[in-house]
């Protein structure tokens, strides 16, 4: 390695930002950049923080001489794209290159209430989004529960989702317009504001999720909902797990669809003091309904009917609802306590599965003696299965367990990411479960979008 070439080069970089707006080894904040919220750890040379589309042009076109200048120095002079940090698969921690901190961009360009959308750059954080929409009776509905955290690009790039998902989309749904840079320091903007139109391939699409391999999330313009005239949150308490998913798929059946249906097993509901008894073997069952009154009426008296010997806790207000809600959001949180290297696995099952899965889960860390707690979006069957381990000696077990479920879950026709995706985590394991022409196919256009593996390298699939 030419070191003296190298710092020379990243010396160059950081003349585009400026000296306060880089961070150097040494930093004391120079290893927050080398994490997420895994376990994962990472390595870099520099971070950069541009403030304009400008500054990120700039760096990306200075790059590409750089590596033509230096070719033997090419895997020093990457670019991992990183947001709030809040990611749950590796997919920002960097290995080695160069860090781009996004967050500087964080300006809402433009509220459009008569189209329902607004436009922001890719650092503004969500919860910020419905702050400037306060005063509009619109707000952005995607909701995932590091919403006070995780960016706008960052949203975009791992598809994010959340409760609310399972009636108003996730981001890909809500998803107008993307403006990115691509390897070569081109601007593109890619999708419409009218919901239905047909140009060909749909770049939004492989944008959304793509997890920063592509390009470069410059702003986005996302789509708007009206508030609902009311809304009613309901909990109650189910004797088993396995009954409480059998009540999530009758909901189905009986045509019943509720803004969230979310599910907290008896140990993660025990750690935030949720106003229910539930026993270590049971669960807890949060249903959010939101509309018209009239709407929101006919909901709650179809519920009921549909078991009258369940008894549903009820909160209308918005502070109660916010109350409960903050609880449920608190659980990671609780985990991560305790357990220092925690890991939430994020798979999707068909309804008909839930139960099942979540035994065997259960069962196959059981054997291995790994505590789990499992909580999640069960309406869209999406839950979080969390393997509990206190000491880093531990962590080898968890490449089997994830395995193992990888194949019972893509056995049952589901998927082993619902919305964190794959990042350095779990790519291996899709893998193993996925036919290897997948894989080609997801090279043959990071080739065409990247073909010098500019962008986000660790995530390149082997």
């Amino acid at each position: 390695m030419n070191q003296d070439a190298l710092l020379n080069a990243y010396d160059r970089l950081t003349q585009i930002v400026g000296k306060n707006n880089s961070v150097f080894p040494g930093d004391a904040v120079f290893a927050s950049y080398l994490i997420d919220e895994t376990f994962l750890q990472g390595t870099a040379a520099l971070v950069l923080k541009p403030q304009t589309r400008e500054e990120i042009i700039e760096i990306i076109s200075s790059l590409s001489r750089l590596r033509s200048d230096l070719p033997a120095e090419k895997e020093h002079l990457t670019l991992t794209l990183r947001g709030g940090g809040s990611g749950l698969s590796g997919a920002c921690v960097p290995q080695g290159g160069i860090v781009l901190d996004l967050t500087l961009m964080k300006s809402v360009l433009n509220i459009d209430e008569k189209n329902s959308v607004l436009q922001a750059e890719c650092g503004i954080i969500l919860s910020e989004i419905n702050l400037a929409l306060s005063a509009t009776g619109l707000y952005y509905a995607v909701d995932p529960s590091s919403a006070g955290l995780c960016t706008l690009g960052g949203s975009i790039a791992t598809n994010a989702a959340g409760p609310s998902s399972l009636k108003y989309g996730t981001t890909r749904q809500n998803l107008a317009t993307v403006t990115f840079v691509n390897a070569e320091g081109a601007t593109i903007r890619a999708g419409n504001i009218p919901s239905k139109t047909s140009m060909g391939f749909s770049l939004t699409d492989l944008i959304c999720g793509s997890e920063g391999r592509l390009g470069l999330i410059l702003d986005a313009e996302i789509r708007l909902t009206p508030g609902a005239e009311t809304a009613a949150l309901l909990m109650a308490a189910f004797a088993t797990e396995g009954e409480a998913m059998e009540f999530v798929a009758a909901l189905n059946q009986k045509y019943l669809y509720p803004k969230c249906c979310e599910i907290i097993d008896g140990y993660s509901a025990s750690l935030v003091n949720f106003p229910l008894v539930v026993s270590a073997s049971g669960a807890v069952l949060m249903l959010e309904f939101d509309g018209t009154s009239e709407a929101v009426a006919s909901d709650l008296e179809r519920l009921q009917s549909m078991a009258p010997h369940i008894n549903w806790v009820s909160a209308r207000d918005d502070k109660s609802r916010d109350g409960l809600w903050a609880k449920r959001k608190a659980i990671t949180h609780e985990l991560k306590k305790r357990f220092a290297f925690k890991l939430g696995e994020d798979i999707a099952v068909p309804l008909t599965a839930l139960a099942a899965v979540a035994t065997f889960a259960r069962t196959r860390a059981g054997e291995r003696g790994v505590k789990t707690a499992i909580w999640g979006h069960a309406g869209d069957g999406n839950l979080h299965v969390n393997y509990l381990l206190e000491e880093k000696a531990a962590l080898p077990v968890l490449d089997l367990l994830m395995l193992e479920l990888a194949h019972e879950v893509t056995r049952v026709g589901g998927a082993i990411s619902g919305e964190h995706g794959l990042g350095r985590l779990k790519k291996k394991f899709a893998q193993a479960v996925l036919p290897r022409a997948y894989f080609v196919a997801q090279e043959n256009i990071k080739s065409a979008f990247d073909p010098e593996c500019i962008f986000n390298p660790a995530l390149n699939m082997p």
